[in-house]
């Protein structure tokens, strides 16, 4: 959609994880990281610190998060 192009974004996604399950019935986890140095220049130095700690943290947890359902995955299929 060319109108969703035009309309200057607010946000960003910066961290994501997703729970996919396809036709073949295979369930996929999918995380998604952005790389936040190009931010660095519009943030005060305590707010890029933050943004680092806070997306350091949330993924710290999102591999466990992934760890344990390959694990409950894991243990059914076994």
């Amino acid at each position: 959609d060319n109108l969703m192009a035009r309309i200057k974004r607010e946000e960003a996604k910066l961290l994501a994880y997703t729970v996919l399950f396809n036709k073949q019935g295979q369930l996929i986890t999918e995380r998604i990281s952005t790389d936040i140095k190009k931010l660095k220049k519009f943030l005060s130095k305590e707010e890029f610190n933050l943004l680092q700690s806070v997306l350091r943290s949330a993924t710290t947890e999102l591999d466990a998060v992934h760890n344990k359902i390959e694990a409950d995955l894991n243990a059914r299929i076994t």
